[in-house]
Parts: C-alpha cells; sequence; structure tokens
C-alpha cells in the first residue's frame, strides 16, 4: 500500500525515530550501484584499513553545500577515507549529472532507494533521511552516523581525523 505524501511527511519522523536503522557497531549492508558516468561501485571495494563515507542525499541545496567540507576532509585523510554520495533522485533528473563533474568523490544513483530501504532509512519524499552519514570502516563496521547538514563543521572534523589517523 503507497501512502500518500502527506501522510508520509507526518509519520515519517515517527517511524525514523522507532527504526534508526544500523545502528553503530552493526553492518552495513554491501551494495552495487552505478555512479553518473556509468561506472558500477560498491561499498567494500577490497582496500583494507580505509573506511568510506556514506552521503545519502537528494542533493538540494543544503546538501551542495556540504560537499566542500567532505572534499577537504576526504583530501586530509590521504587515501584512508573515501566518499561515496549516493543520490535517491530519479534517472530522469539531471542533477546527478550536473553535480557530479564538479565534485570529488562519485554520486551513485539509487532511484529506488535500496541502499536507505536496507537501512530501514527510506527517504521521505522530497528530503534526506534523519540520519543521511555514514562512516563504514574496512570490515563493514558503522563507525558513525549523523545527518551531514545537522553536524558543525568543527564536529564533523573531529570525527574525520580520528578515523583517519593510522593505526
Amino acid at each position: 500500500m503507497k501512502l500518500p505524501i502527506w501522510l508520509w511527511r507526518v509519520l515519517w519522523p515517527l517511524r525514523a525515530r522507532l527504526t534508526p536503522g544500523a545502528d553503530i557497531g552493526g553492518c552495513f549492508p554491501d551494495f552495487t550501484l552505478r555512479d553518473a558516468g556509468g561506472k558500477a561501485r560498491s561499498l567494500y571495494d577490497g582496500t583494507p584499513g580505509v573506511h568510506t563515507a556514506l552521503w545519502l542525499t537528494n542533493l538540494c541545496a543544503d546538501c551542495r553545500a556540504r560537499i566542500p567540507l567532505l572534499e577537504e576532509a576526504q583530501s586530509e585523510s590521504k587515501g584512508l577515507i573515501r566518499i561515496l554520495a549516493v543520490s535517491i533522485l530519479g534517472i530522469e533528473d539531471p542533477l546527478p549529472n550536473e553535480v557530479a563533474p564538479n565534485c570529488g568523490f562519485p554520486i551513485l544513483l539509487d532511484p529506488e532507494d535500496v541502499v536507505a530501504r536496507r537501512l530501514g532509512q527510506e527517504h521521505p519524499p522530497g528530503a534526506c533521511p534523519m540520519r543521511n552519514l555514514y562512516i563504514v570502516d574496512g570490515a563493514g563496521t558503522i563507525c558513525f552516523k549523523h545527518h551531514l547538514s545537522a553536524i558543525r563543521p568543527d564536529e564533523f572534523r573531529s570525527v574525520w581525523k580520528k578515523l583517519s589517523s593510522p593505526l
């Protein structure tokens, strides 16, 4: 049964609170999606010791404003953390293809919201899930989760530096 958009928006905050998706310490499900250029990419790329920051986004203006922060953090990690943005916009939407060439990390296309559904964090229409940033270690364990637009840049940098420090 498909819920009307108004009902989805009313129930979504309650549902997100009751079913928070994968927890820190849990295993993030693997996936393979195509990026805006058509290349298949997976969460687990087989590189030991590298964390992956997954950013589930609809590429709204607030989300796009955080791209420089993600690029800065990725650059400073010296290859110990990679970023994968997961866009839930429809295949016909031109925004991922417009943003991707100017972005320092791949934008994966997930119009069916497969990744978020596996976590119990489907995107409500026109919005990002409450927790849209996951940092996963090389073994697939979730180390951090938050909403990218809700985290202060200095707090994000602190988490990023901690995770990108060699053991």
